[in-house]
């Protein structure tokens, strides 16, 4: 069985009625992520709290209000999904790549939150503690164009592909890590 979608980035964005940004959405969909993997939260309300705690979402219409439970319920489904149908909740590859990178860094920033939410980090294994510095990087990054390029090369395109599954991997890992071996996991 495969993982649901996500609900349609764009319309999300149009649902928000100007209230959120690809990066702002983007960033939600970061917090759930950190959330989850902390385990900080156990239904859709739980995460909607969290968007009005942060101030990203305070007060959603019936439709953002929707899309952001399909959200956390496409998410929560896409973590556990053994065959690794994980996504994160980004633009569109139509979309310009300063816009992408924008809301790739505000992802991060957002997963980076909801795992900070749950207290320290003091238990995770080396590879995590490293994985969160990159995550830190990525969170900051600004892009910087050589005087009168404005063009995308291919060669950016790949790098920001590579960065995206990047980071889609360590969200995968750090929800390992967080929960621990299985119950019928035999510990070495």
């Amino acid at each position: 069985m495969s993982a649901p979608s996500l609900p349609d980035f764009e319309r999300t964005i149009q649902l928000s009625q100007g209230n959120l940004d690809a990066a702002e959405l983007a960033e939600c969909h970061g917090l759930l992520c950190g959330l989850l993997c902390r385990e900080s939260s156990y239904d859709a309300g739980d995460y909607l709290h969290q968007l009005a705690a942060m101030q990203l979402v305070v007060k959603p219409g019936a439709a953002l209000h929707a899309a952001l439970i399909d959200a956390w319920e496409s998410t929560f489904r896409q973590m556990d999904d053994e065959e690794f149908g994980f996504s994160l909740w980004l633009p569109d590859d139509d979309e310009a790549l300063e816009e992408r990178t924008i809301a790739l860094a505000q992802w991060c920033s957002g997963f980076l939150a909801g795992l900070a939410t749950g207290g320290q980090l003091d238990s995770l294994s080396e590879e995590s503690k490293e994985a969160i510095d990159d995550l830190q990087q990525i969170a900051r990054a600004e892009l910087s164009s050589p005087a009168g390029d404005t063009g995308e090369s291919e060669e950016d395109e790949t790098a920001y592909a590579e960065i995206v599954e990047y980071v889609r991997v360590v969200a995968l890992m750090m929800r390992e890590d967080f929960r621990g071996p299985d119950q019928d996991e035999a510990i070495h």
